[in-house]
């Protein structure tokens, strides 16, 4: 474990408290998803951007809450999570659609489950993210990093009842940017990412959230660590 916060109070100031984290939200237009996805009519009942009432807003407590109830609560979830990753980008909306739908049903829904078995293990969401790789067994064609690491922390946030972050976190191009500057990586923020950066990457979350705690003297989440460092990296 480090014995200093990476960033300092550069991090410190990013960090967004419960309230704030799970507002956070991400702005799209669900006629990107609706004529393609099934089930995904709940996308229009999201709340309007105030700028654009084509768009709609999609929250991460929102997103976390996805598959609540849902019998293809799995499905629900990526479906959200792939929305939350794309965002406002009509091309990586258009690629994770097909990863959606050109997979048959009942086999994404199999998969899924399949890479959502490992989480609350042991090393569990490393085991998933390995999972999910291209070519592992639970692998969704054009289904990317972002994307599944996205569905994987909102997996395990629901299987430990949304009482912390879980262990499993989202790791987009901007966390591997602020990983590559604040830890001395040479990680291509395009990819490919290994199984081996998603694990150093949890460690490194989980280390600078218990010193973040201790600097602060509340409980840090993960997540928060990980919201940070996607702020961080928005920047560089």
């Amino acid at each position: 474990m480090g014995t200093s916060l990476a960033g300092g109070q550069s991090l410190l100031d990013r960090l967004p408290g419960q309230e704030v984290l799970l507002g956070q939200d991400v702005r799209f237009r669900p006629r990107w998803w609706t004529p393609r996805v099934p089930a995904s009519s709940w996308l229009e009942e999201l709340p309007a951007d105030p700028a654009d009432p084509e768009r709609r807003r999609l929250s991460r407590g929102r997103m976390l809450a996805a598959a609540d109830g849902a019998d293809d609560g799995e499905s629900q979830a990526l479906l959200a999570s792939c929305a939350w990753s794309a965002g406002d980008r009509p091309l990586l909306a258009s690629r994770s659609a097909r990863a959606l739908v050109e997979t048959e049903p009942s086999e994404l829904l199999s998969r899924l489950r399949l890479a959502a078995k490992h989480l609350g293990t042991a090393r569990g969401a490393v085991d998933a993210y390995r999972a999910m790789q291209r070519g592992g067994a639970a692998s969704v064609k054009h289904l990317g990093p972002a994307s599944f690491t996205t569905y994987l922390y909102v997996a395990d946030f629901g299987t430990r009842g949304g009482v912390r972050g879980g262990d499993a976190l989202i790791m987009d191009r901007f966390v591997v940017r602020a990983l590559n500057d604040l830890h001395g990586l040479s990680v291509p923020d395009g990819g490919p990412w290994s199984a081996d950066l998603y694990a150093r990457w949890l460690d490194i979350a989980a280390d600078q959230a218990w010193l973040a705690t201790v600097e602060l003297g509340r409980s840090v989440r993960s997540d928060e660590i990980e919201y940070a460092y996607s702020e961080y990296g928005r920047v560089l």
